[in-house]
């Protein structure tokens, strides 16, 4: 993007080659953008923020952080689990932490969305799912409960803030995939995007 700083990550998707500093700011961009276009959080709302308990959950608090400071009128507040969340206990979080009077945002990424998927046509379980931005579980949509994250790979939140990505199984899938086809992550988003709308 800015071409005067070393670049650290390329995107095999674009082509694109980005410094760090351009590599944040995108991935700033991508999430404004995916908050906007799928109408995720308002300009009042009240925001509970709950970590998984994984390395990438500081970056993704501070990308909507960054994000929401333009907005005087938002509350951001951060929840601190225990114990750390993993795709099972993610229906449990989400009716704990349910009020409503505030949206619950979970730092769920797209390479996580694919995971889920892969991992509920492959077990059934765990029975959550993420469409539009919004989450459901057991076949309901919990309006107030979304990651606006759904549009930007890990790895990428990994190398611009310079931290490790959670591994499992169904991950580990999802980036072979990316890694042998670019762009596969996206092109299963949008092809889930039609299959459960």
């Amino acid at each position: 993007m800015c071409r005067t700083r070393e670049a650290i990550y390329t995107r095999e998707y674009s082509g694109e080659r980005l410094c760090e500093q351009c590599l944040r700011k995108s991935i700033i961009i991508k999430v404004r953008k995916t908050i906007g276009k799928l109408k995720l959080l308002e300009r009042d709302d009240k925001i509970l923020f709950v970590p998984l308990g994984r390395d990438l959950d500081e970056p993704a608090f501070q990308i909507l952080s960054t994000i929401e400071s333009s907005f005087p009128e938002v509350s951001l507040e951060i929840i601190k689990p225990e114990l750390p969340i993993g795709y099972d206990e993610i229906p449990r979080a989400v009716r704990e932490y349910c009020r409503q009077d505030a949206k619950i945002v979970l730092p769920l990424f797209l390479d996580d969305l694919v995971a889920i998927f892969f991992r509920y046509c492959d077990t059934g379980s765990p029975d959550v799912l993420i469409k539009r931005g919004r989450l459901v579980i057991a076949g309901e949509d919990i309006k107030n409960a979304i990651s606006p994250y759904i549009e930007v790979i890990s790895r990428e939140v990994g190398v611009a803030w310079g931290v490790k990505t959670a591994e499992n199984p169904y991950l580990k899938l999802a980036w072979e995939l990316e890694d042998d086809t670019p762009g596969a992550l996206y092109n299963i988003y949008h092809s889930y995007e039609r299959i459960i709308q």
